[in-house]
């Protein structure tokens, strides 16, 4: 079963001043995460403002992404987030059918849905699809709270490749994940990565960070590969602290992200659909010293 691995950035949807959709900043952001050396990203994530797109512009973002794929092999997990099973099932065709690779699944959480009728939400998207599977656990959110439920899953279903444990540690996750299948389904970290280390020493295969700061955890990510963990918490330390204040608030980590990201003049504006944050002077502190730092790595 094909996994992703290492370093799986979530990219960041821009926009003009005017709140549209900017393609041209879009792809130039692929081209440069493709440039840092990442081999696969998530689309439609939170940190994506998925929420705020409609499904037209989804489709041209996808279809530039499966564009810039094929110059570069680069592996695309599409997120399919809606509520009603029968959406979900519709929409992960056809992320299937434009070229996605893998379908990332946020279970439904709207109203707190029984078990039994997240259950069925996944179970639906699973048979419906042949690309293999990714699905979020996210208990703090309202999703499911026993990792275990989402990993026999896999004994029905054997595109379910892994699980995306968020969970707040999610070292537990991992490990009782990978014990529950013998291995067979990895285990990614999201939440910014806060828990990288924890997570790689439960035996996590890869991280799915925002975007902005994607060549900070490849370069962490170089240091694990050579086997030496003391330098890659080293590398991690670094720039994690930053993180961690940053995504106490979800609608600032993703206005930051995209701030970063127009200041390296990857993007051509920092602009957030609405409803968005701003951030105070000690913020703006830390960002001033990220840019410092990626600039001291590049």
């Amino acid at each position: 079963m094909q996994q992703v691995r290492v370093v799986c950035p979530v990219l960041s949807v821009p926009f003009t001043l005017s709140g549209e959709v900017d393609y041209e900043s879009f792809r130039n952001l692929v081209q440069w995460i493709i440039s840092c050396g990442a081999e696969s990203v998530l689309m439609f994530g939170v940190a994506s403002e998925n929420v705020k797109l409609s499904d037209p512009e989804r489709e041209k973002l996808l279809e530039i992404l499966v564009e810039e794929k094929r110059k570069a092999s680069l592996t695309i997990v599409a997120s399919v987030a809606d509520h009603s099973l029968e959406l979900a099932v519709i929409r992960a065709r056809k992320y299937e059918a434009m070229g996605a690779d893998f379908i990332n699944i946020l279970p439904p959480s709207f109203f707190a849905p029984s078990a039994e009728q997240i259950l069925e939400h996944l179970r639906g998207i699973l048979a419906g699809v042949k690309v293999p599977v990714i699905i979020q656990h996210l208990p703090q959110a309202g999703g499911m709270e026993d990792v275990a439920v989402l990993a026999q899953l896999s004994n029905e279903f054997p595109n379910l490749s892994m699980i995306k444990c968020e969970a707040n540690p999610p070292s537990a996750s991992i490990a009782r994940v990978k014990e529950l299948t013998n291995g067979v389904v990895g285990t990614l970290i999201g939440w910014g990565g806060i828990f990288w280390a924890e997570g790689v020493q439960a035996g996590a295969l890869g991280v799915q960070p925002g975007c902005a700061l994607t060549d900070a955890y490849i370069w962490a990510q170089r240091a694990l590969d050579t086997g030496d963990f003391m330098e890659f918490e080293k590398r991690v330390n670094r720039f994690i602290p930053w993180i961690s204040l940053w995504i106490t608030n979800l609608e600032q980590l993703i206005a930051i992200e995209k701030s970063i990201l127009q200041r390296r003049g990857i993007i051509a504006t920092g602009y957030c659909r609405r409803p968005t944050t701003s951030w105070d002077v000690a913020i703006e502190k830390t960002i001033d010293e990220a840019m410092i730092f990626l600039e001291q790595i590049a």
